[in-house]
């Protein structure tokens, strides 16, 4: 290790030097006519005495020349149909960029008949940034922006309109450069229009802090920007949709319905968006995040092991959102919004839960039937402050809440050797609520020398979590292990406050050098409260379950870094040491804990811009990550008879070592796309379980006898690596594409694994090391042409295997997975549309799964006045196979699950749209509306 730190202050003192190497300085800018719209290909000329050069916009209207060595200097811009430019420019006698924003040419009064640019440039590359060319990827009029994202290399949509792009989930959406609706990923995507964008850009964003100062470490968040043509940014867009229908199957006839309406109305700076939706298509608006931890019904993996999928059960939906955005003056910008959901989801589901063991394993069959209702709000505000040139403020509150009301029956039979351990029947009621409260400041100083910068960031928030459960055992075999009849009550609080300050100094030309520290300071109180049904029914407390335990939870962050800047490119290399210290007490017990720990962790990054199409990216860094409450509190938890949880008070933070390396191409002459990324993640002090399985006559402890309890320990040697690709190959201005996909994800788990003997406490623990290969290939193959046919053909083959150490834990697997799917719309007589989507997936390896054929199929027709309206028919799992099948393992158990979801419909729907942009009369009726105005605003602080 030391050698690692010799040689970074050795590259750091190299990089010093290498400061003086920029010779002149950057001079760029954006040309744009007349009515605002970028004019691509136009040619611009640098001259400095009898020196020249020239260079063209590209797609964006952009140039740039670098390394001018002259301070003073003629350009000239010129492009076929506008009159030619000429500008004399004097300069600094410095090398700091010189940012000619927006040059304005005129149209030329004797145009040509016509000019057509045969094609765009559909990607750009940049630093952390892919930006798509929207145009470039042709829709239907009206489609949603989800169907150009669909269409773009690297980037998945799911069925449930989750996105993820290069290997690695999205997680926030942005317009503009600014959040909306809070981030949340599905209200763009699946609302907004996609005639109304310009460009999409998927971006690695390392927060508001690091996009101010350049020095950017850490895990970068991914986030979707959707930027808005200026031609588009002022009018509005209304849609609303009603639908009625039926289930298929005889012995249900439910009735199917669907209401939703979208609005947004944009001037300028000023925007407002509203959307509501209420349906029982499992449709959900917003996607918000669980109501609170609470245990599982019989069965299924220990609370925290994950949790069933989304599209899992049936669901009621009811939500609302307003989102809004303005400028208030020249100095003020805000943004925020409200979002609102109530849903009701019944979810019937069984599964088979194969438990590890050295001797004897444990095989748990689960059948479960439950209903969740749950209450969501969301708000949150951004105000951003540009008092002058060099300072800048940013505050943001936010506010959430999250309750959930939880009814379950379920049933559970735990065998062993084929033998009934235990059996029992379950009825079970769950109270949760979840309030939120946060708060964030940040201000940035720019100082009058070029580079210095100040900048400090202040967080606080409060999180509570007040649940009540009441779980009611009958046993119809086997000793009761946990009490027939607990109330549990739980009330947990976390308080954190936090704060990071910056400071950069500029060394030299393109040089910096930061100090850094950040502070974050966690308290966390819970009092646990459980009640069991004593024969006279009354309530007694019990006080082997019940337990009030607080910790506190510390983090010093010192970090140096240095920063450098090329032409081509730049990189940034640090060092941070950084102490914690974890403090715990059980108020109930008397039990003390005090852990501290000791990280030091060097800071890595390197860019390499080969071109404009071309680069190449290195990231390292270093994290800590605390224990949950779940995992440190040492009362044993019973609200699951068959699996407790027991935390380690003693638990030791984990330390994340994180490296990524990217490397991103696009062919300008061919068209050819590729992406590649690596990531590799080594834990120290890896929180894992050890499962300890006791026989079914345990005399020490019968409240024991026959479960497997999970309890938590540190260990090393955990770490995990991926690595994935795309391939894109477009013909003929991409009526054709051909995508190529690959991944290799491999995994080298650590669990303990403990039995007991029946008449002591004697225990035999082995470690066991899990090592899990996940790997696919993929190929899609669409076309796509203009108002004809729009469809995509796809194959996927898929090995899950797994090896454990442990050669006796028998959970050895070696799974295969085949996806095949056709999805597509075919256009007939202009405003017709037919649209089927089909799926198939085949599962080799696995126990009792079925190989799902699933269709879904609509045809519409557009109507009325400028296709206002729409008429569609839609059918719905038309072969009735869509049941939820999951499998997972680890180094202690595997689960396969069926769980039921929404089966065969039919829907009737008529959609109604409206709107108007930059003048243009609108589509519909006359009357109403608001004023011709609205937008998203500006580019983003900086402009990309």
């Amino acid at each position: 290790m030391k050698a690692i730190y010799i040689f970074l202050f050795v590259f750091l003192g190299f990089g010093i030097a290498s400061s003086k190497a920029d010779t002149g300085k950057t001079v760029h800018g954006v040309v744009k006519d007349s009515t605002g719209l970028t004019v691509i290909g136009a040619t611009v000329k640098l001259k400095a005495g009898t020196d020249s050069i020239s260079t063209a916009t590209d797609a964006n209207g952009a140039f740039t020349f670098n390394n001018v060595t002259s301070a003073t200097f003629d350009l000239t811009f010129s492009s076929i149909g506008f009159q030619s430019l000429k500008r004399h420019l004097i300069t600094a006698n410095d090398v700091q960029p010189v940012n000619l924003g927006v040059i304005t040419l005129k149209f030329e009064s004797h145009m040509l008949k016509g000019v057509t640019i045969s094609d765009i440039n559909p990607v750009k590359l940049k630093e952390d940034t892919v930006e798509f060319k929207a145009d470039a990827y042709k829709v239907r009029d009206n489609a949603p922006v989800e169907d150009v994202l669909k269409k773009l290399p690297g980037v998945d949509i799911d069925k449930d309109g989750n996105m993820t792009a290069q290997g690695k989930s999205v997680t926030k959406v942005r317009v503009n450069g600014k959040d909306f609706f809070g981030g949340d990923l599905k209200t763009a995507t699946k609302n907004l229009p996609a005639d109304i964008v310009e460009n999409i850009q998927i971006i690695d964003d390392y927060g508001d802090q690091a996009n101010i100062t350049g020095i950017k470490t850490g895990e970068p968040e991914k986030v979707l920007n959707i930027t808005v043509k200026p031609n588009k940014n002022y009018g509005y867009f209304g849609q609303a949709t009603v639908g009625d229908g039926a289930d298929a199957i005889p012995q249900e006839k439910d009735n199917r319905y669907v209401a939703s309406a979208t609005a947004f109305s944009f001037s300028g700076n000023r925007q407002l968006a509203f959307l509501g939706n209420l349906n029982n298509t499992n449709t959900n608006l917003f996607s918000f995040g669980g109501g609170g931890p609470r245990s599982g019904g019989p069965g299924g993996p220990p609370p925290g092991a994950g949790g069933s999928s989304n599209t899992n059960g049936i669901t009621t939906a009811r939500s609302i959102g307003l989102n809004y955005r303005d400028q208030w003056g020249k100095k003020v910008t805000v943004y925020g919004s409200y979002s609102f959901s109530d849903n009701t989801t019944n979810t019937i589901s069984s599964t088979i839960q194969n438990n590890t063991s050295l001797t004897n394993p444990l095989i748990n069959n689960v059948s479960s039937n439950q209903t969740d209702e749950k209450i969501n709000h969301r708000f949150n505000f951004n105000l951003e402050y540009k008092p002058d040139t060099v300072n800048y403020i940013k505050f943001v509150p936010s506010i959430s809440y999250a309750g959930v009301n939880t009814d379950q029956s379920a049933s559970s039979l735990f065998s062993q050797n084929n033998q009934t351990v235990s059996n029992y029947n379950l009825l079970s009621t769950l109270n949760s609520s979840a309030p939120n409260y946060g708060a964030n400041l940040l201000y940035n100083h720019r100082f009058n020398s070029k580079g210095r910068n100040f900048s400090v960031n202040v967080s606080a928030g409060s999180a509570r979590i007040d649940q009540t459960q009441n779980p009611v055992y009958t046993y119809l075999a086997g000793t009761a292990t946990a009490p027939l009849n607990q109330l549990i009550n739980t009330n947990v609080r976390t308080d954190t406050v936090g704060t990071s300050l910056s400071y950069m100094e500029p060394l030299g030309k393109g040089s910096y050098l930061e100090l850094n520290y950040a502070y974050h300071h966690g308290y966390t109180t819970s009092d646990k409260e459980t009640d069991t049904l004593t024969s006279l029914n009354n309530r007694n407390r019990y006080d082997l379950l019940s337990n009030s335990y607080n910790y506190t939870f510390v983090t010093n962050r010192f970090g140096l870094n240095y920063r450098f800047i090329q032409k081509k490119y730049n990189y940034t290399l640090g060092i941070a040491a950084q102490p914690a210290t974890l403090d715990g007490n059980s108020l109930t017990t008397g039990e003390q804990t005090h852990v501290t720990t000791f990280n030091i962790a060097p800071t890595a990054r390197f860019i390499y811009n080969f071109s404009r199409s071309q680069s190449l990216s290195l990231n390292y860094n270093g994290a800590s990550n605390q224990p949950t409450y779940n995992e440190l509190q040492p009362v044993t938890d019973f609200s699951n008879a068959s699996y407790p949880v027991q935390g380690n008070a003693n638990l030791k933070p984990e330390f994340n070592n994180n490296l990524t390396l990217r490397y991103n191409q696009f062919n300008f002459a061919s068209g050819n796309i590729l992406f590649t990324n690596l990531t590799f993640t080594k834990t120290d002090n890896k929180i894992v379980a050890n499962t300890i399985s006791y026989p079914s006559v345990y005399t020490p402890n019968p409240k024991l006898a026959g479960t497997i309890l999970t309890q938590y320990l540190n260990a090393d040697g955990f770490y995990s690596g991926n690595a994935n690709y795309v391939f894109a190959k477009p013909w003929q201005k991409r009526k054709y594409n051909l995508f190529l996909t690959g991944n290799i994800a491999y995994n080298n788990n650590i669990s303990y694994i403990s039995n007991v003997a029946a008449d002591s406490y004697d225990m035999t623990t082995e470690k066991n090391i899990a090592k899990n290969m996940v790997i696919t290939q993929g190929a899609k193959f669409r076309l796509d042409i203009t108002d004809v046919v729009d469809a995509e053909l796809s194959t996927s083959y898929s090995i899950n295997h797994t090896d454990n150490s442990i050669s006796s834990a028998n959970v050895n697997n070696n799974f295969r997975t085949i996806n095949l799917g056709l999805n597509g719309k075919n256009y007939f007589f202009k405003d017709y549309t037919l649209s089927y989507d089909y799926s198939k997936v085949i599962y080799k390896g696995y126990t009792g799964a079925t190989n799902p054929n699933i269709l879904n199929v609509y045809a519409e027709r557009r109507f009325l006045k400028n296709n206002i309206g729409t008429l569609r028919l839609s059918a719905f799992d038309l072969f009735n196979q869509n049941t939820g099948y999951t499998s997972s393992g680890t180094g202690t158990y595997t689960t396969q699950t069926q769980a039921n979801r929404l089966g065969r419909y039919y829907l009737l729907s008529f959609t109604l749209k409206l709107q108007k942009f930059a003048g243009k009369r609108p589509e519909g009726p006359p009357g109403g509306g608001p004023p011709p105005g609205g937008g998203f605003g500006g580019p983003p602080p900086g402009g990309e």
